[in-house]
């Protein structure tokens, strides 16, 4: 969403946007946007009735060509009687909620076209919302690219890296048991840079001194930019498994790492092969042999990897991406 405000109102475009309020201290960010951004602070119950009333009052008094929700939930209070054009975007982890399903279907109906980030989220609705198919539907990738110079520091520090939220499908704990079996078997000493925050923070800080992985795994500050991360890494890596109630619906930083030139080992769940494209390896979901192998191979044939790399970021360059999002109804 912060993509497609920013991209939009930089193609000319008149933007504004209804936002919770933000947990971290937002004011910086929000003064340095081009665009109106009006953030709401109260209780979710509150929250959600005050920003409904604030935008119904506000389509009255300006010209609106489309709305953009994040979610089911931001379209569910909202009247299905106006004319504007509605555009729903749908993750992947909001449609598993089948006890939910009767308010997500009354919601979803009322919007226009819904944008799903991958095959697989697309796929998995349709399997669990069957009279979804009759709702106007396309799938976009949500990853935004700036144009990056290639060959930006060939002394890389890490080997390795992961930009993603610490949670336990995310994979980092497969990634420190192969490195543990390719210190231990292989003689190789991999560097490992993980940059996030997350609710396994603790958990994998004991499993990298249970592995002995001290000298080898850095916890990078999240204030830390991943650009500096992909700048100084050599391959991105989250071999993500499925979890009960949660799935990695796309893997926006392995296209964003794939910019830098950076290959990138993915696993075979949820919409993660779809953030890959020739630059780079996918292997099967939790299974730690092929990780290790995957790891081996990458590094052998790293240049025809970086090069395929960055042909495939740019598929994903800003200027296109914001016009799929704009002329997708």
């Amino acid at each position: 969403m912060t993509n497609i405000a920013q991209h939009a109102s930089r193609t000319r475009n008149k933007v504004t946007v209804l936002s919770d309020g933000s947990k971290l201290f937002s004011s910086d960010f929000d003064n340095k946007c081009k665009f109106d951004i009006y953030r709401f602070d109260q209780i979710k119950f509150l929250r959600k009735r005050i920003k409904l009333s604030f935008a119904q009052n506000f389509l009255k008094k300006n010209k609106i060509d489309i709305i953009f929700f994040d979610s089911w939930k931001s379209l569910e209070l909202f009247s299905s009687t106006t004319d504007i054009r509605k555009i729903c975007l749908a993750h992947g982890n909001e449609i598993l909620k089948l006890s939910d399903k009767n308010r997500i279907l009354n919601s979803l109906n009322k919007a226009d076209l819904i944008i799903y980030n991958s095959q697989f989220t697309r796929n998995k609705t349709f399997k669990n919302f069957k009279i979804l198919k009759k709702i106007n539907h396309k799938i976009v990738y949500p990853a935004f690219i700036k144009k990056i110079p290639k060959n930006i520091n060939n002394k890389k520090k890490y080997d390795l890296c992961t930009v993603a939220r610490l949670e336990y499908r995310k994979g980092h704990h497969l990634v420190f048991e192969a490195m543990s079996i390719l210190r231990n078997y292989y003689k190789i000493s991999l560097k490992y840079a993980i940059l996030g925050d997350g609710p396994e923070l603790s958990r994998l800080k004991d499993l990298v001194m249970k592995l002995s992985l001290q000298k080898q795994v850095d916890f990078i500050d999240h204030n830390i930019s991943s650009e500096k991360i992909y700048k100084n890494s050599s391959v991105h890596i989250m071999p993500t498994i499925t979890a009960p109630e949660s799935i990695e619906g796309f893997g926006i930083s392995n296209v964003e790492a794939a910019s830098y030139g950076l290959p990138c080992i993915v696993s075979n769940s949820g919409g993660t092969p779809e953030s890959i494209g020739n630059n780079g390896i996918i292997i099967k979901e939790n299974d730690t042999k092929q990780l290790v192998k995957s790891i081996i191979d990458i590094f052998k044939k790293y240049k025809s990897y970086s090069r395929k790399s960055y042909l495939f970021a740019n598929n994903f360059e800003s200027g296109k991406k914001i016009k799929e999002y704009l002329n997708a109804i």
